[in-house]
């Protein structure tokens, strides 16, 4: 077991109300799990409450077997992204530095590089993100929280910003990162194609209380809608991976491939249009 969440609620003193009631939830090793409701349920609340921004009223949060807010740097191996947190007028580099300088991390200076072409901010590595778009600030907050490679990660909204190739390439990361290195994440997103696409289960937060786990169907696909007619695809080397009518690349999750290596072949070779992900059925959970 990584975390243990147990009657955690939260209610702000200028509130009558409680903005999360009585929430329980476990994250296994390895486990991706996906914070879905509408705006205003409780979501940020919760999350805060997992990363020490926010302290429960009630309840607590255990991280292998360790309160969190019982003991210090209990937190030290998460990755965080649920505010953009950063120093407005240092670039995009000196925020990077600065942050692993912090953290007493300078030995993922490597990762700097490859981290910021990820979330497509190293041609702006100069610039400052005071200056940002909403989206790219959130990119750069996705990038500090990706950095370390840590072995937790809270993420809110993260495909906020990202084209649809860097939202490909940061899906195909994430869950290699849950195979290879057995690191848990809950993230949050109103993208639920893309929680689709990721989670191994779902739970789902209505006006401060966590109604339903929903487990995963695996049936998540990626159509990758190409620019161009009649393009040879086997560059890629996918045989088995299908061409639909109207030059739609379908990939699955059984076809096991290297969804990195193919957004960048295609990438590089101008072929992306739009990424598309099939939906099963997490829109049903919302009303509006």
């Amino acid at each position: 077991m990584t975390l243990y969440v147990e009657n955690l609620s939260k209610k702000f003193p200028v509130n009558d109300f409680y903005s999360l009631r009585d929430v329980d939830l476990t994250v296994e090793k390895g486990e991706i799990v996906g914070l879905i409701g509408e705006n205003g349920a409780g979501k940020s609340t919760f999350l805060k409450l997992i990363a020490k921004a926010l302290r429960p009223t009630t309840g607590k949060i255990e991280y292998n077997g360790i309160d969190i807010n019982k003991k210090e740097n209990v937190l030290e191996d998460f990755g965080i992204m649920i505010e953009t947190v950063f120093y407005p007028e240092m670039t995009v580099m000196e925020n990077m530095m600065f942050y692993l300088e912090l953290h007493n991390k300078n030995e993922y200076r490597d990762n700097i590089q490859k981290t910021l072409e990820l979330v497509g901010l190293w041609k702006a590595k100069k610039r400052k993100p005071g200056d940002f778009s909403f989206g790219m600030k959130q990119r750069m907050a996705l990038a500090l929280a990706l950095v370390t490679e840590p072995e937790f990660l809270l993420l809110d909204e993260p495909f906020v910003g990202l084209d649809p190739i860097g939202v490909g390439n940061l899906i195909g990361i994430l869950k290699e990162w849950s195979k290879t290195r057995d690191i848990s994440m809950i993230i949050s997103s109103h993208q639920l194609g893309e929680l689709e696409e990721l989670c191994n289960r779902y739970v789902y937060i209505e006006d401060g209380r966590l109604k339903e786990s929903i487990a995963h169907q695996a049936s998540g696909v990626l159509l990758v809608h190409l620019t161009a007619e009649n393009k040879a695809l086997s560059f890629l080397g996918l045989e088995n991976i299908k061409l639909l009518p109207g030059n739609i690349l379908e990939i699955t999750e059984k076809d096991n491939v290297d969804l990195n290596r193919i957004f960048t072949e295609l990438g590089e070779k101008n072929l992306i249009k739009t990424i598309e992900v099939k939906e099963n059925n997490l829109k049903d959970y919302f009303k509006g």
